[in-house]
């Protein structure tokens, strides 16, 4: 199971891949369901059942309500700074840089 917690403010792919929660998703909506995996019923035969979409559809859907928040906010508001990149101070950890909230907004923007 994945250990990161589903929130608003993650990246799709911040703590662990899609597959993991979208398998975690699936997994337990056959138990609530009550179908047991014998039954070989595909994953997305449960979605259309269920009428959920996938669950990198519902987390794009809260990035992009979230972002409409910040929109909203005042600019001395500390996400809002966060968003923007704006705060003077802090350090980073080296190598490769984790993948930034805003940089998945303007991906999923262009989708």
């Amino acid at each position: 199971m994945c250990p990161c917690v589903l929130k608003a403010t993650y990246t799709v792919q911040s703590c662990c891949p899609p597959s993991y929660t979208e398998d975690f998703m699936l997994r337990h909506l056959r138990s609530n369901m009550r179908i047991p995996w014998m039954d070989k019923v595909t994953n997305k035969d449960i979605l259309e059942r269920t009428g959920l979409p996938s669950m990198e559809d519902l987390l794009i859907r809260q990035n992009l309500q979230w972002t409409g928040y910040l929109m909203r906010m005042s600019s001395d508001r500390l996400p809002k700074q966060i968003l923007y990149s704006q705060l003077s101070f802090g350090h980073r950890k080296r190598g490769h840089p984790r993948l930034r909230f805003k940089d998945t907004m303007k991906r999923n923007l262009k989708t």
